[in-house]
């Protein structure tokens, strides 16, 4: 008897780019998706949609393709988890393919998004919250929610986060380790 998962030995797995595997829609209201996905929307799920819209362009990929690998570094409960839904809703990267995790931060402050590709291609991104944009949604009530996530949407990129470029190709500063991705990112799926 084959073990699950297996074929003559081999495990399957998906590939990504555009395939059988990566079928899958962007939604056409990203904001209805979020609350349907989510519960509410917020302004921490919003910042992660617009993480992830930012990460698409600048490594030149498309919704739903899965060739891009995406660590989330929040502190360990909500609302910076509500970061990880937007940026799924926003890539289509999901928990349960594995592109899309979690990695836990002492404090809000240190929030951050690391991005590479599977193919190893191209830089790493760094998207990492504005300080001020962060203290401005924090400890909020409910009912401010729609106009901070509104606000959100429509402010300038810049204004919410930056985004930086990490070459690959070089160990974190003072390591030594050529080849070293500054980042804890596995091997792609």
């Amino acid at each position: 008897m084959t073990p699950a998962g297996r074929t003559n030995g081999i495990f399957i797995q998906s590939q990504p780019g555009s395939n059988a595997w990566n079928a899958g829609q962007a939604a056409g209201d990203w904001w209805a998706e979020i609350k349907r996905q989510h519960g509410h929307v917020g302004p921490w799920n919003v910042l992660g949609w617009r993480m992830a819209q930012a990460a698409m362009r600048e490594l030149k990929s498309e919704w739903g393709r899965h060739d891009l690998e995406m660590i989330c570094y929040v502190p360990p409960q909500t609302p910076f988890t509500c970061m990880v839904d937007g940026l799924s809703v926003g890539s289509g990267n999901t928990l349960g393919r594995l592109d899309l995790r979690l990695a836990e931060v002492m404090d809000y402050r240190q929030s951050f998004v690391a991005v590479r590709r599977k193919d190893g291609k191209g830089d790493i991104l760094e998207l990492r919250p504005a300080a001020t944009y962060l203290e401005s949604i924090m400890n909020q009530p409910v009912a401010n929610l729609e106009r901070l996530s509104r606000k959100c949407s429509e402010r300038g990129e810049r204004a919410l986060f930056t985004v930086q470029h990490l070459p690959t190709g070089q160990g974190p500063e003072g390591s030594g380790q050529a080849g070293s991705a500054p980042y804890p990112m596995p091997k792609g799926h």
